[in-house]
C-alpha cells in the first residue's frame, strides 16, 4: 500500500512539473526572450510578473487536457517498469500533437487559425520539454528497478611463480623413481667356480711348491753324496 501511494505521489509530481514546464515554454514562444530584452529596464519587473501569471494559467489549461494523456502513459511506463527517455519524449510529443488538432478543430470559420508552422512548431516543443520532465522527476523511477547485472563467472586461474616453478620441478625430480643397483652375490656361483679365470693363481702357487719342494730334495740328495757315512 505504502509502494502504491509513493508511486501515485511520484506520478503527480512528475505531472506536475510537467505542466508547469510546458507553461513556460508555450508562453516564451509568445513572448520571446528577445521581445522581453528590449523593453525598457523599468518594465522588466512587470513583464516577469505577467510572464509568470501567463504560464502558470497555460499550465492549469495543459494538465486540464493532458491529465487523461499523461496518466495512460504514466500507467504503461509504471506495469512494464519502461524507465527510456525516448518514451517519454514520445509520449509528450503524442499528447501536444492532439492537443494541437483539438484546438484546431475547435477553431470558428473566420478567426486567425493555429495551422501554420509556428504554431506547431510551439506544440511540439512543449510537448518535447513536458516528456522530458517527466522523466526527469519521474519516468526514470518508473515500475521495479532492473536486477543487478550477474557478474561474469570466472574460472580461477592458477599463477605461478618462477620460485613455485623450481619447487615444482625440484618436486618432480624428487618424485622420480631412483634405479637400485641389485646387490652382487657374495657367494661364488657355480660357473665361476668352474670358470678359468682363478686358475693361474692356483697353478702359479702349484709351480711355486713344486720348485720349492724339487729344489728340498736336490738339497737332500747333494747331501747323501757328500755324506761317506751314507
Amino acid at each position: 500500500m505504502l509502494k502504491f501511494l509513493g508511486t501515485l505521489a511520484r506520478v503527480a509530481f512528475g505531472f506536475a512539473l510537467a505542466s508547469i514546464a510546458a507553461g513556460f515554454v508555450t508562453v516564451l514562444f509568445v513572448n520571446t526572450p528577445t521581445d522581453v530584452l528590449t523593453q525598457p529596464v523599468s518594465r522588466l519587473p512587470r513583464t516577469a510578473d505577467e510572464t509568470f501569471e501567463l504560464a502558470m494559467l497555460t499550465a492549469t489549461h495543459a494538465a486540464i487536457f493532458g491529465i487523461v494523456f499523461t496518466l495512460i502513459v504514466a500507467t504503461i511506463g509504471e506495469i512494464f517498469s519502461i524507465r527510456s527517455i525516448a518514451f517519454y519524449l514520445l509520449g509528450g510529443i503524442l499528447i501536444a500533437l492532439l492537443g494541437f488538432v483539438a484546438q484546431y478543430a475547435s477553431e470558428v470559420s473566420g478567426e486567425p487559425t493555429i495551422f501554420n508552422n509556428y504554431a506547431l512548431k510551439a506544440f511540439l516543443t512543449t510537448g518535447f520539454f513536458g516528456g522530458f520532465v517527466y522523466w526527469l522527476a519521474a519516468g526514470q523511477f518508473a515500475g521495479r528497478a532492473p536486477p543487478p547485472a550477474a557478474e561474469p563467472f570466472e574460472t580461477p586461474t592458477e599463477t605461478t611463480t618462477p620460485s613455485a616453478k623450481r619447487n615444482e620441478e625440484t618436486s618432480v625430480v624428487i618424485r622420480k623413481s631412483i634405479p637400485v643397483a641389485e646387490p652382487k652375490p657374495t657367494h661364488r656361483t657355480l660357473l665361476n667356480r668352474l670358470s678359468f679365470r682363478s686358475r693361474p693363481k692356483t697353478l702359479t702357487l702349484e709351480s711355486e711348491n713344486n720348485n720349492s719342494a724339487s729344489s728340498l730334495d736336490n738339497a737332500l740328495s747333494a747331501d747323501r753324496e757328500s755324506d761317506p757315512k751314507g
